[in-house]
C-alpha cells in the first residue's frame, strides 16, 4: 500500500504546469512521462519478485504486448493532429496516461499475487 501511495504521488507531480511554448510543454511532458515510466518499471520489478517462473514468463509476454498496444493507442489518440505542432504533445500525453494506468495495474497485481506461491 505504501508503494501505491508513493507511485501515485510521483505520478501526480506535473512539471508541464509551468511550460510556456509548445516546445516547452513537449519537453515537460516528456520529463513527466519519464517519471511515469520509471514508476512503472519499479512496479514491474516488484511484481516480478512475487511471481513464480510461469508467472514471470507470462508477465514478460503481457508487458511486450502492452508496449505494442500503448504505442499504437498513443498514435491513434494523436492522429487527428497529424503534422501539427501539438501532435507530439498529444502523443506523449497519451503515452503518459497509458503508462500510469499500467503502473496502477502492476501494483494491484503485485498485491494480488504476493504470498500466493
Amino acid at each position: 500500500m505504501k508503494m501505491l501511495a508513493f507511485l501515485m504521488f510521483v505520478l501526480a507531480v506535473s512539471p508541464a504546469t509551468f511550460a510556456q511554448s509548445t516546445a516547452d510543454m513537449k519537453d515537460d511532458a516528456s520529463t513527466e512521462h519519464g517519471v511515469s515510466d520509471k514508476a512503472m518499471n519499479i512496479a514491474y520489478a516488484n511484481l516480478m519478485t512475487v511471481l513464480n517462473e510461469e508467472g514471470k514468463k507470462r508477465l514478460k509476454e503481457a508487458q511486450r504486448a502492452w508496449i505494442a498496444y500503448r504505442d499504437a493507442q498513443a498514435g491513434f489518440d494523436s492522429h487527428h493532429l497529424s503534422g501539427g505542432t501539438m501532435e507530439g504533445l498529444e502523443q506523449i500525453g497519451a503515452l503518459n496516461l497509458l503508462t500510469q494506468e499500467r503502473t496502477k495495474r502492476l501494483v494491484e497485481d503485485c498485491a494480488r499475487f504476493k504470498g500466493m506461491y
